[in-house]
């Protein structure tokens, strides 16, 4: 039982992949250029880069997070179409 359980589990993750790998990383990139940008935007040379990195540090993050939505929908469609079937408790003579 526990085998099929795990199975599933890990079929159910890969339906996924690799939609959440990457939108994470993509994420984390897009946070760490949002936070570059911060100090580039005080830095008196580099203030022209403040709005490009602005604007494609938040392009990054969408593309990100639309990526993620892409792994839940697709975890979920594989779901709907493999259900796991969970075996009946066997009820003995003595316990109802």
């Amino acid at each position: 039982m526990t085998s099929e359980i795990e199975t599933f589990r890990a079929n159910l993750r890969a339906a996924g992949q690799p939609w959440s790998r990457r939108g994470v990383i993509i994420v984390t990139v897009g946070i760490v250029t949002l936070g570059v940008t911060q100090f580039v935007g005080q830095a008196a040379p580099f203030a022209r880069l403040f709005f490009p990195l602005l604007v494609g540090s938040t392009v990054l993050i969408a593309i990100g997070w639309v990526m993620l939505i892409v792994a839940v929908l697709r975890r979920r469609r594989w779901a709907r179409t493999h259900d796991l079937a969970m075996p009946a408790l066997d009820v003995g003579e003595g316990r109802r």
